[in-house]
């Protein structure tokens, strides 16, 4: 695995060992930085089921300002704690052990408000809508939340959101998601 751009364009990353995860395919991860990389400038962000932390890390290698990494795997925390320290990115990043809903309350509780979800929970393992609720608390208006699910999947949005775009690829389908 690798990082495809900005500022540590090309340098690899580890990634978890196993069928545990499954890494966000290159062709995927561009698909994403298509739409979202002109914006990401500067901005926070969260990568929540982070894994070993791929798209976190492109996300900081292309210009965001700060990102959090969420995993409920000691494993996945500590690769991407490796992958952190190998890419020099210890000072713009945090790592936090917790599952989804656990995380929304601790960033809710530090005031803690991002521009910028990646959601890339265990297919069919997640309800969306709580998830979505669970994150109304730590967005902004103007904060975009990308959901990656196999291209299948039925996707319905809480009321409080709306679909921006949807991009499929192969199997695997990525929703852009905005607060109304």
């Amino acid at each position: 695995m690798r990082i495809i751009a900005g500022s540590r364009k090309s340098r690899s990353i580890k990634s978890l060992p196993g069928d545990n995860t499954r890494p966000t395919l290159d062709v995927v991860k561009e698909a994403c930085f298509s739409v979202i990389g002109p914006w990401i400038q500067d901005k926070v962000g969260l990568d929540l089921f982070a894994g070993s932390g791929n798209i976190g890390l492109e996300s900081l290698s292309r210009g965001a300002k700060e990102l959090h990494f969420v995993d409920g795997s000691n494993q996945a925390c500590q690769i991407i704690k490796e992958n952190i320290k190998t890419l020099n990115f210890e000072k713009e990043s945090s790592v936090y052990r917790m599952d989804c809903f656990q995380a929304c309350r601790f960033f809710k509780s530090k005031q803690l408000v991002f521009d910028f979800i990646y959601l890339d929970p265990p297919y069919q393992k997640i309800d969306l809508n709580k998830l979505l609720n669970a994150c109304l608390p730590i967005i902004h208006e103007d904060s975009l939340i990308v959901y990656e699910c196999l291209d299948d999947d039925e996707v319905t949005l809480p009321d409080a959101y709306e679909l921006d775009k949807t991009k499929s690829y192969g199997r695997i389908a990525l929703y852009f998601i905005r607060r109304k």
